[in-house]
């Protein structure tokens, strides 16, 4: 029967999840189901095969831009048919890939998210609508844009809109509330807040569900923050070290299914850790290896995150003029991100460092 197909598809993103981590065997089973509804003519169950494929299943396996127009069809083919649930899931996979995985335009992207809104509106899908509020205001906060609180129904608050979904046990919009904070905290500098997040989401345990692109960059993000806390060679330092090679160790596991999406990510981790342990020449060809890929892979926004962590590499050696260069760089991948309270901040940066530079 039709439903078959759908049977296959979940099954492929039981099998890339906890426990088993089996990509080769979900993705082929993802690939099963597309064939299987195609033969079977099931294209009623476009939006839910293809919110499992595309948005769970190939991600540990093909490069995060390839899915993309996919999920945008399964949005359009489950609201021709009024399979709303699955119409937002699509959509909602395809906003979060975008900002997350891909580092599209925040311009473009908070343009179209506004259009997207209205789509999950119809729907009538709350918890997907509050989750797809929260990704327009990641591209808020990035841009450096305040004021946003109206995006919010009713007159909510993020913190408000937090606590609400607190008291009422929607769990998944929690993590989505708590990824956008750390992700925001963590590149805009405030890394304090960053780290009261990784405490916070405890609360929210993924468990075994299915994995998509945001849960993966959470592991890469708090990887970094466990670094960042380890140089500072306090009490904590072996509880955030072991942070730090806890995320190694899986994007380890992962990197072997997928170089493309992964490599740089990785990369960046070790070239932390080898700063960590002041090994200069693994450090040295981790970022650069770590910068290579991410600009090869159309990872601009993690291209730039690369060459800001080698730029306060090289300055803690009080190598200014490299420091400087990379921070050059770093402004401009920001920019072609439209990050631009990153920009900002790296503006400020270099400014605090030109008499350095200048000197050198």
């Amino acid at each position: 029967c039709n439903i078959s197909a759908f049977a296959f598809a979940c099954y492929g993103a039981l099998l890339v999840s906890e426990p088993s981590c089996d990509a080769e065997a979900g993705y082929r089973m993802g690939r099963v189901a597309i064939e299987m509804m195609k033969k079977l003519g099931a294209f009623e169950m476009t939006a839910r095969l293809y919110g499992a494929v595309y948005g769970m299943i190939n991600i540990w396996k093909e490069p995060w831009q390839a899915g993309q127009n996919k999920l945008l069809e399964g949005y359009e083919s489950g609201a021709a048919i009024g399979d709303m649930e699955f119409a937002a899931a699509n959509l909602y996979q395809y906003m979060s890939t975008a900002i997350y995985g891909c580092g599209e335009n925040l311009g473009v992207l908070s343009q179209n998210i506004q259009s997207y809104l209205k789509r999950v509106s119809r729907c009538n899908q709350h918890s997907f609508l509050i989750s797809s509020i929260v990704l327009h205001q990641l591209t808020f906060d990035l841009r450096g844009i305040e004021n946003t609180f109206l995006l919010y129904p009713n007159g909510m608050t993020e913190e408000s809109c937090f606590r609400h979904c607190h008291n009422n046990n929607e769990i998944s919009t929690c993590r989505v509330i708590c990824y956008k904070k750390k992700y925001v905290a963590f590149l805009t500098g405030d890394l304090d807040a960053a780290a009261k997040m990784i405490e916070l989401f405890k609360e929210y345990p993924l468990g075994s569900t299915g994995r998509i692109v945001p849960n993966i960059i959470n592991v890469f993000i708090d990887g970094l923050i466990g670094f960042f806390y380890a140089r500072k060679h306090r009490g904590d330092e072996a509880m955030w070290t072991q942070v730090g090679l806890d995320a190694i160790q899986t994007l380890s596991k992962w990197v072997k299914d997928c170089p493309w999406n992964f490599s740089n990510k990785l990369f960046l981790l070790e070239a932390e850790y080898y700063f960590l342990m002041e090994d200069d020449s693994r450090a040295k060809a981790s970022y650069y290896a770590s910068i290579r890929e991410a600009k090869a892979h159309r990872f601009v926004h993690e291209e730039g995150l690369a060459e800001e962590k080698t730029a306060t590499y090289y300055l803690r050696r009080n190598k200014h003029n490299d420091a400087m260069r990379h921070y050059m760089n770093a402004k401009k991948c920001y920019e072609a991100w439209g990050a631009i309270a990153l920009v900002q901040r790296i503006d400020n940066a270099m400014k605090i460092m030109l008499p350095l530079y200048r000197d050198s």
